[in-house]
């Protein structure tokens, strides 16, 4: 397997660090996760400091709370269909306590409440009180982030004039990081503000920041050489995959993706250091690779009874996909061996 290509990172321009609604939503509201453990150091370290905005929490509020009452009828569903089974199966019906979804959806938004003030330290910023006619103003110019006609982007509008004042009165400058592009081009348009895609690039920068470059990438090169870092990569990925949420979009009748398994990792394609300590590194390593799914799904054309009725019949098919998998090691640097591994990608898409 050839070695990736680091992808260029500069140090950290600051420590100010705003993360967007969307950053949050895309690691699934899960802040205590290997990315913001890593961000959790940086922070103790003193080389990170992050911000949000009042707007910003009211967004991630409504979305948690919706993904929890979503995730329970779920479990609702599933409980139904368990039981049926047992019924069919002649067994007595497992207990499935039922669960209060307002409950757990409160629940959530006080445990990631706290470990946002807690253990990540972050700072409010009071996006609410900007004045509106700045937004406005941008909003009738058609300037970013409402470029498209029509757009109602105002929540992110306000957000980001909030931080520029923010900033501006507090003499910084922050990166602002999030996975629109829109939000991104408005920040940009702002002197104090700079706009970064996602988490790992903040994370690099600071690796970046804490040791010598060139002494890293001489280093990974010895990893990436080293007897037995392939096979580590493929068992990593394979540890992991029973916790991405594939998504069946194809043709066949409700059809689901019951099972993955790698079938072969094409190549390494690039990297970034999240972390370096001079006992351990941790790596952020984009991999090409292609999967076998065994989807299952109803062909009602299968089966008719003798009234000519059609008999759902379930079967099962495989589907080779192609995959770009994002995945995060900390590597042992005597031994180089893993410590620990963590698949980042959260969601496939089957066709």
């Amino acid at each position: 397997m050839s070695k990736p290509a680091r992808k260029a990172t500069e140090p950290l321009r600051t420590r100010h660090v705003f993360l967007d609604t969307e950053v949050y939503r895309r690691a699934g509201f899960n802040i205590s996760n290997t990315q913001f453990a890593l961000l959790a150091k940086e922070i103790d370290a003193g080389r990170i400091v992050v911000h949000f905005t009042d707007i910003t929490l009211a967004e991630i509020q409504r979305q948690l709370t919706e993904e929890v009452v979503a995730k329970a009828a779920e479990a609702k569903r599933l409980a139904r269909d368990f039981n049926r089974i047992s019924q069919i199966a002649g067994r007595p019906n497992d207990t499935v306590r039922e669960i209060d979804a307002q409950q757990l959806a409160d629940a959530a938004w006080k445990g990631f409440l706290n470990t946002l003030i807690t253990r990540l330290r972050g700072h409010s910023v009071l996006a609410l009180d900007t004045p509106a006619r700045i937004v406005f103003k941008r909003y009738f110019a058609g300037l970013a982030p409402f470029e498209q006609r029509g757009s109602k982007e105002f929540p992110d509008a306000f957000v980001v004039e909030g931080i520029a004042r923010y900033c501006t009165s507090n003499d910084i400058s922050m990166y602002v990081v999030s996975g629109d592009a829109a939000l991104r081009r408005a920040a940009e348009s702002h002197a104090p503000l700079i706009p970064l895609q996602t988490l790992d690039e903040v994370l690099a920068a600071a690796a970046t920041a804490a040791g010598e470059a060139g002494d890293i990438e001489a280093l990974v090169d010895e990893i990436f050489a080293s007897p037995g870092f392939d096979d580590q990569v493929t068992a990593a990925i394979e540890a992991d995959l029973d916790f991405v949420d594939f998504v069946y979009y194809g043709p066949l009748t409700d059809g689901n993706v019951v099972s993955t398994e790698l079938n072969e990792i094409v190549s390494l394609d690039e990297y970034d250091v999240a972390a370096f300590d001079g006992s351990k590194i941790g790596l952020i390593i984009q991999v090409n690779a292609t999967l076998d799914a065994k989807v299952r799904y109803f062909d009602e054309k299968e089966l008719r009874d003798k009234d000519d009725d059609i008999i759902p019949t379930e079967l099962e098919t495989s589907s080779r996909i192609h995959a770009r998998l994002k995945i995060y090691v900390s590597i042992d640097l005597r031994s180089l061996r893993f410590l620990e591994s963590e698949l980042l990608t959260r969601d496939i898409i089957v066709e």
